[in-house]
């Protein structure tokens, strides 16, 4: 069996360091809150990591901006690790710092569900501004 190669394996270390460098940003954004005793950017900064973290893979995808679906779904599948272990955590964190039985399960729900909504919203935007083509890059969505 043939195996094929991926055209742009930049592009898809580009979208994961992204991804990484979106989510420790919004991290230390809550850290900083907290220390500073703001309890309401502690909160945005909160709702930015559950977004970053159950959305990871779908944002490594999207800020890799390579041209073949093939490669982006290779960009989702690289990144649903660090998705579920953020996510992981955060739901640890939630916890009280504990760790239960339902928390690995529940990771696995909300990285397919925050993915799989923000495909969904990339999808309807590149129909929305490049007349009904969902498969190309964001630029190329521009020209058309």
């Amino acid at each position: 069996m043939r195996r094929t190669r991926i055209e742009n394996r930049t592009g898809i270390v580009r979208g994961e360091v992204t991804a990484l460098v979106l989510f420790a940003l919004s991290f230390a954004l809550h850290i900083v809150a907290g220390a500073m005793d703001q309890g309401w950017l502690f909160a945005i900064a909160v709702v930015l990591i559950y977004i970053s973290a159950t959305g990871f893979p779908a944002i490594a995808a999207w800020a890799s901006r390579v041209s073949s679906p093939r490669a982006r779904w290779v960009a989702v599948v690289a990144g649903a690790p660090f998705g579920l272990l953020f996510t992981g955590g955060a739901l640890w964190a939630a916890n009280g710092r504990a760790m239960a039985w339902w928390v690995p399960p529940v990771a696995v729900v909300l990285v397919v569900v925050g993915t799989g909504s923000l495909l969904a919203i990339r999808s309807a935007l590149v129909a929305w501004r490049g007349g009904g083509r969902t498969s190309g890059t964001w630029q190329a969505a521009r020209r058309r």
